[in-house]
């Protein structure tokens, strides 16, 4: 397309448009039209012109594709021209997508990895975003994943996966409506790569099970018109973080495009992972099946290969012993990570790949494993230790895309929710900045061009110079002149919040002032992604420190050098053997104190004494003091240099440590504790006094009914730990952590399926139920019945119910049988439904369970031979052990009687009538499991064709006996590997 007399746009001016270079001259005949038409139309803005001819080409291709099966010729091109008259003043809400067949969908397939995603106790869901584009969703509540994932963790990684109750989803598109668009061996089928399939990947967090529509396509969107910011006025730049936070915004704003609140959000780690997922997922997948490699394998080999960029084919076999290792690696991390189940290790060579299901537990394999990976290359970091936070490995380029293309954790992301840790972050890199004693690592190798700190280093004609080429001196200049140049902290945050219309890109922090130098916004993202510390400011009585006064600012500080926690300890583990002391009372808790421009370090290394500031009256180490004014009055001397944008205005700070306690080995232990083995200590509390505090008007103490309420961390008697002369109590961290837990138990609700999903899980076709009068139930023909006298023959001979019962397992099978009783009573049809658990057979023990399966496939030979022997239903036996939900149940058919699969029966029974399945066994069973979803995989199994049908044995009224259920089962586990669930025989006696 070319404009003519581009100088009088877009008043009087026109588009010229032409097709060049196609091969395919139909296409070329096809759209021909819609060229011509762009140059009749006159004047119009890009935008306007962009839309309607791109909304033009795909109705075009659109309706052809459809003619080819529907329409004539002659009513092709009498839609299309009525299609793009009416298009000006409507555009299309899907965005022009191309209607293509929906033989693109196998509706069969996604019914069938629903069902497994549903059995792994995930929750699939269907997005259409188009008229035939469509987003697939896989989601797991994150309470749960906090069975996996201890609290805290998830907590340093990003406090809001806690701070309401919301599900980790992942979002797969690019799908181009096909579906499934894997082959076997993990390559893209033909189809998917005739529509141009590429199969993306979002993580972020919803509050239900997916996300909305309009939520789902913003996710995805790839491109978006950027908000043109207002030029703000010069006394605006810096407005005080006094104002009132819920000021109007600007009267030119548009009111009806406000900002909405969105139901997919992004987290901290969102961006690490979907580059993970995008960049490595698939073709570590292809690596797996191609050589029958777990995920450490394939990944040791993706990472040797794309190192000595050779083909994987060309290294494997010299990567037989490292891929071994890996391997091993992994098993025994396996033995102290809660890892999720891998879907391959139980699939066959024949089954299709599940991509959703695949992507899933990959993306909750890596996060639960991330601090041990790079947070940029996502190759393993080579340590024995493991950090708190994931960070980047020691790799150059990682280092410099870590920091210059934000790869890390979102500058703008930590401004927006942790603003306080960014302003002390700032302060303290100003000050160490201002006292000209910035330590390693500085912000080196990231192209910083900033203005000449001085004469002695001369700017180029720009008038900025590399910041790389000056001395360490006129680098701290540099660095204290840049961070002068930016606003306040809490200025930007607001600035980050503000609402932009729904399409519209939202502002970054450059956009707050573009005068500001491009250096100065690398400078602060630098202080804040060279932290390595968790630290976050207490506000909650609840967890901050007792008896401090509130002019003191608290911030929880988990020092973030790699090897420091686990050197801490084993140091522990060393004391309490030694020591009985040790065992009772295993920490001593001490104060440090130091100039505020030491910080900028300290939060970096942790303390260490290398430099000499105050003196070694006492010996070697670092010094504290059980007092908390001694630090104050002798090392942490209050500052006179001060960050002007800081609203925390830091003037000291004094940190609160955790010390191994065997005080008769420290250097000195009298007045102070000198500890020369720096392994011995933690920084746990940062104590920041300033000019402003958002806390408490009094001193924050614990009144005595407090007391009893919150745990307090018990403390040796012989050192108690005071600051003006008031002992210092301190909460139980874990108290906390319990607390929020129940809170989010508390709200969550495991809401039902919508009509899309449940129409897939069911088998019916999507958008059946938008055709059907809601006010008006439609009548089900030939639905399914209860049949009692058929149950009472086949319960005939049960053993009596289980004997071994515990209250978890009896609270985990109320909620299944309520849940069961729910959506039976819901079901429109027990057809549909396909499983049934009669009333009448639900007895006082809830240990034992009566389910029946019916209504297979009318073409299956196994539900032939029930309608010619008048079989109303498959019965089924279900017992739970008095380990359940964490142990699987056993289930076993009562009647009718199975054809053996050694005379040529199939279906995944075994010859004494229970089930062979993987999930069944320990080494499958998860307790997300839900008894509605395996009855599901049950039937699904029993219906698979391959390798042989289910057929009824000649004695199918033969009821199977207990032994023969129990022996069977024993024998499918031994034939495939699989682990026997602890306690079985009891459980069947």
């Amino acid at each position: 397309m070319v404009a003519q007399d581009a100088s009088e746009y877009p008043g009087d001016h026109a588009f010229f448009c032409y097709i060049r270079g196609s091969r395919d001259v139909a296409t070329s005949m096809l759209i021909s039209p819609i060229a011509k038409d762009v140059t009749e139309r006159g004047s119009q803005t890009i935008e306007k012109m962009l839309r309607q001819t791109l909304a033009s080409v795909s109705r075009k291709l659109a309706v052809n594709t459809l003619s080819e099966d529907e329409q004539s010729d002659e009513e092709i091109d009498a839609s299309a021209e009525e299609d793009f008259d009416e298009y000006d003043d409507h555009f299309d809400d899907d965005f022009g997508l191309a209607a293509t067949s929906q033989k693109s969908l196998d509706h069969a397939v996604l019914q069938s990895d629903f069902i497994e995603i549903v059995a792994y106790g995930y929750r699939p869901g269907f997005v259409p975003i188009g008229i035939d584009e469509h987003v697939m969703s896989v989601s797991h509540p994150i309470i749960r994943l906090a069975d996996d994932i201890p609290a805290h963790v998830l907590m340093a990684w990003d406090r809001r996966l806690l701070a309401q109750s919301q599900h980790l989803t992942l979002l797969v598109h690019g799908l181009r409506g096909v579906y499934p668009v894997l082959r076997g061996d993990g390559s893209l089928s033909p189809e998917a790569i005739a529509r141009g399939s590429t199969p993306q990947f979002k993580v972020g967090m919803t509050p239900r099970y997916k996300p909305r529509k309009e939520d789902a396509v913003e996710a995805t969107r790839v491109f978006g018109l950027r908000e043109n910011q207002e030029p703000q006025k010069e006394k605006d730049l810096w407005a005080s973080v006094d104002e009132d936070p819920d000021e109007k915004l600007d009267e030119t704003d548009n009111a009806a495009e406000a900002a909405r609140s969105t139901e997919f959000e992004h987290f901290s780690l969102s961006t690490s992972l979907e580059t993970l997922l995008n960049d490595v997922f698939l073709p570590v997948l292809k690596l797996r099946l191609k050589y029958d490699l777990g995920w450490a394998g394939a990944e040791a080999l993706l990472w040797e290969a794309e190192r000595k960029q050779q083909k994987s084919e060309d290294i494997a076999k010299s990567m037989r012993l490292a891929i071994h290792e890996a391997e091993e690696r992994d098993r025994e991390l396996s033995l102290t990570y809660k890892l999720p189940p891998d879907p391959l290790l139980s699939r066959d060579s024949r089954d299709r790949l599940n991509l959703p299901l695949l992507a899933f537990s990959y993306l909750l394999r890596r996060l639960t494993l991330c601090p041990r990976y790079c947070i940029v290359c996502h190759d393993r970091l080579l340590t024995d230790y493991e950090a708190l936070k994931p960070y980047v490995c020691d790799s150059p380029l990682c280092t410099y895309r870590y920091y210059h293309y934000n790869r890390g954790p979102s500058l703008e992301y930590e401004i927006r929710t942790n603003p306080e840790t960014v302003d002390l972050l700032a302060s303290l890199a100003y000050s160490a900045a201002s006292a000209k004693v910035l330590d390693d690592p500085l912000p080196v190798g990231m192209g910083l061009r900033v203005p000449s700190p001085d004469v002695t280093s001369p700017a180029e004609l720009d008038g900025l110079c590399e910041f790389d080429r000056l001395t360490r001196q006129q680098m701290c200049t540099s660095i204290a002149m840049l961070l002068d140049e930016l606003p306040p902290i809490a200025t930007l945050k607001k600035h980050l919040e503000k609402p932009i219309p729904v399409g519209k890109m939202r502002a970054g922090l450059k956009d707050f002032d573009r005068s500001i130098p491009e250096a100065a916004w690398f400078i602060l993202r630098w202080c804040v992604a060279s932290c390595t510390a968790h630290i976050e400011e207490m506000k909650n009585d609840e967890e901050r420190l007792q008896n401090i006064n509130p002019e003191w600012r608290q911030f929880r500080f988990s020092v973030g050098a790699p090897d420091a926690e686990a050197k801490f300890h084993k140091a522990l583990e060393s004391a309490q053997v030694d020591n009985h002391n040790a065992r009772r009372y295993p920490c001593l808790y001490a104060f440090h104190g130091s100039h505020v421009h030491n910080w900028h370090s300290i939060i970096r290394h942790g303390l260490w004494y290398k430099t000499i500031a105050n003196g070694r009256a006492y010996g070697n180490g670092v010094y504290f003091a059980k007092e908390g004014n001694t630090s104050l009055s002798g090392y942490a001397h209050a500052s006179g240099v001060r960050w002007k944008s800081s609203e925390i205005g830091v003037s000291q700070c004094m940190a609160l440590a955790q010390i191994v306690n065997l005080p008769s080995k420290f250097v000195s232990n009298d007045p102070f504790f000198v500890v020369a083995d720096t392994e011995w200590i933690l920084c746990r509390y940062l104590l920041v006094r300033g000019l402003s505090v958002d806390g408490a008007e009094k001193t924050s103490r614990l009144s005595a009914l407090d007391i009893p309420r919150i745990p307090l961390v018990p403390l040796d008697p012989a050192h108690p730990v005071t600051l003006s002369s008031q002992q210092v109590m301190i909460p139980d961290p874990t108290f906390i952590v319990d607390k929020l837990l129940s809170e989010r138990h508390g709200e969550f609700v495991d809401v039902d399926y919508d009509e899309e999903d449940s129409s897939i899980l069911e088998g019916r076709p999507l958008g059946e139920t938008s055709q059907v009068n809601e006010s008006i139930p439609s009548p089900v023909v030939a639905d399914w019945i209860h049949d009692p006298i058929w149950v009472h023959e086949c319960v005939e001979h049960l053993l009596p119910p289980p004997r071994e019962a515990t209250p978890q397992a009896t609270m985990a099978l109320q909620r299944e049988l309520k849940a069961m009783l729910r959506e039976q009573d819901k079901t429109k049809s027990m057809r549909e439904l396909g499983w049934y658990m009669p009333p009448d057979f639900i007895g006082d023990n809830l240990f034992q369970w009566i389910v029946e399966l019916h209504s297979f496939d009318e073409d299956l030979p196994i539900a032939q031979d029930m309608k010619a022997k008048g079989v109303n239903s498959l019965a089924f036996e279900i017992r739970f052990p008095p380990s359940f939900p964490l142990s699987p149940p056993f289930f076993r058919i009562l009647k009718p009687r199975f054809l053996p699969f050694i005379q040529g029966g199939g279906g995944h029974v075994t010859g004494g009538g229970s089930m062979c399945m993987d999930l069944l066994t320990a080494d499958g069973w998860l307790p997300s499991y839900s008894i509605s979803a395996i009855l599901l995989q049950i039937k699904l199994a029993i219906s698979n064709l391959e390798p042989r049908p289910a057929r009824l044995a000649q004695n199918w009224d033969a009821p199977y006996r207990m032994n023969e259920a129990l022996e069977g089962y024993k024998r499918a586990a031994s034939t495939h590997g699989w682990t026997l669930p602890a306690g079985l025989d009891r459980l069947v006696r």
